[in-house]
């Protein structure tokens, strides 16, 4: 069973940087800091999103071997 969500964050399903993976993102960061300020989550998630360049490298590799 796939987790749409996660398939999303990591560009598998959803283009890198678009806003349904930003989106994706925030909710699964919020779910797992429920606490944290949603300034602080949107921090955050454009931290993640720019280190690890929106998980560009995800979706080619997933394109390499399953298209």
């Amino acid at each position: 069973m796939s987790n749409g969500e996660v398939c999303c964050i990591l560009a598998v399903c959803c283009p890198p940087g678009s806003d349904a993976q930003r989106e994706a993102l925030e909710h699964m960061v919020q779910k797992a800091r429920p606490d944290a300020t949603e300034a602080k989550v949107k921090a955050c998630v454009s931290r993640i999103l720019k280190e690890h360049g929106q998980f560009r490298t995800v979706q080619k590799i997933v394109r390499e071997f399953c298209d």
